[in-house]
């Protein structure tokens, strides 16, 4: 168990996560159980007296989350309730107690249960299918590598769940609650209840699984769509590792080629060519690749896709100015520093270092950001490779 004591927060933050393995036969009924586990619980056998235990329980707010990991996924329960010593009650404690335990251990999987979970999950299916932002990401990383983990939609998919029994959820909470539990908190508790979660904690490290992203032939595919807008995903290999040394490195290419507040990609394509209406980047970090995504009209498509290749060469070729690797490295100071402030970003921060197996002082974090070279960058740049570019693109008016 993680306990980041601190009097700073009115509230208590509390993060119990579940590592499993993250494969495509199993990721949509996990999402269902997700569902399953938001709705009932044996006490609280109905969403409206789930509610009404939490605001009985001086408004405490239950979350849930699914994030991939490399070749793992995170299912991640959050409580958030206001710290006892605030609390003139002698059964708040109790109180917090019990609600853990019926979310974390009592969940109800019955068919009314299932089938409401299914609805929820198809709508929002659905949704992202006639979102072309998500769907040309959803292409994008499908066509990247077909056998790695990158391809596999973490929401899961619709073919899966027209197919999908309450059995195979049942077969997945199975192994959910099988699996090893870490819990991290946040914020100042009683010892009463820091010795009842430290009671749940499974005591064990972390077991990191990744398989970066394998350079590949590039892969180009457009699909139409009765849209107005073209929507265009490109990713890239970086064969960067999360824990190399590299990776700073990584993180700053990427904040100057499209995410800072100054970035090449926005100033030469949006700012000075007016080609696209918004254009950004993200690093996929366990799986060593980086997503470019952009929105554009249709016949700007290939035009765009050429000055995103110059931006990439400029930084391998280190030409441009000294101000965007500045601007690049106070911007991830600010984000660090500005995180110490947030008991979320704390609790990440904290899972992070036991995942990856290490000890890094804030300090430390900032000076490995603030060391980065051009050279460093262009050496980056040097080991990126086009995967796969998928284009939502709008249907071409017919005369």
């Amino acid at each position: 168990m993680n306990y980041i004591q601190t009097q700073k927060f009115s509230d208590v933050y509390v993060s119990c996560k579940t590592m499993m393995p993250f494969n495509r036969n199993t990721i949509t009924a996990l999402n269902i159980l997700v569902y399953m586990m938001k709705a009932k619980t044996q006490k609280m056998n109905s969403k409206q007296k789930l509610a009404s235990t939490l605001n009985l329980a001086y408004g405490t707010k239950v979350s849930y989350g699914l994030t991939s990991y490399g070749d793992l996924i995170q299912v991640d329960v959050r409580f958030q309730f206001v710290r006892p010593d605030w609390i003139e009650d002698d059964s708040y404690v109790n109180k917090i107690k019990d609600i853990m335990d019926q979310v974390l251990y009592h969940s109800v999987l019955d068919e009314e249960n299932f089938k409401e979970s299914v609805y929820l999950l198809q709508n929002r299916l659905l949704a992202q299918m006639d979102d072309p932002a998500n769907l040309s990401c959803m292409y994008a990383f499908e066509m990247a590598h077909e056998k790695h983990s990158i391809s596999i939609p973490v929401q899961g998919s619709l073919k899966d769940l027209n197919k999908l029994t309450l059995e195979d959820v049942k077969q997945v909470y199975t192994l959910y609650m099988d699996m090893a539990k870490h819990f991290y908190i946040c914020g100042y508790i009683t010892q009463d209840l820091y010795d009842y979660i430290d009671s749940l904690d499974s005591h064990c490290a972390f077991i990191s699984e990744r398989t970066l992203l394998p350079k590949v032939e590039s892969s180009y595919k457009m699909f139409e769509k009765d849209i107005s807008q073209t929507c265009i995903s490109q990713v890239y290999s970086t064969g960067v590792d999360i824990s190399s040394l590299d990776y700073e490195a990584e993180l700053i290419l990427n904040s100057i080629l499209g995410q800072s507040q100054k970035n090449l990609m926005f100033d030469e394509i949006r700012e000075k060519n007016s080609l696209c209406y918004s254009i950004n980047s993200s690093v996929i970090r366990f799986d060593g690749a980086l997503l470019i995504h952009t929105g554009v009209n249709r016949k700007d498509v290939n035009k765009v896709l050429n000055l995103i290749e110059t931006q990439i060469d400029r930084l391998l070729n280190m030409d441009y100015d000294d101000s965007y690797l500045e601007i690049a490295k106070m911007d991830f100071k600010d984000r660090i520093i500005s995180g110490l402030d947030r008991p979320l970003s704390l609790i990440a921060q904290a899972f992070l270092d036991d995942l990856l197996h290490r000890e890094l002082t804030t300090e430390q974090r900032i000076e490995r950001i603030m060391q980065v070279t051009k050279e460093d960058i262009s050496r980056v740049a040097l080991q990126m490779n086009l995967a796969s570019v998928a284009i939502v693109a709008e249907k071409e008016n017919e005369l």
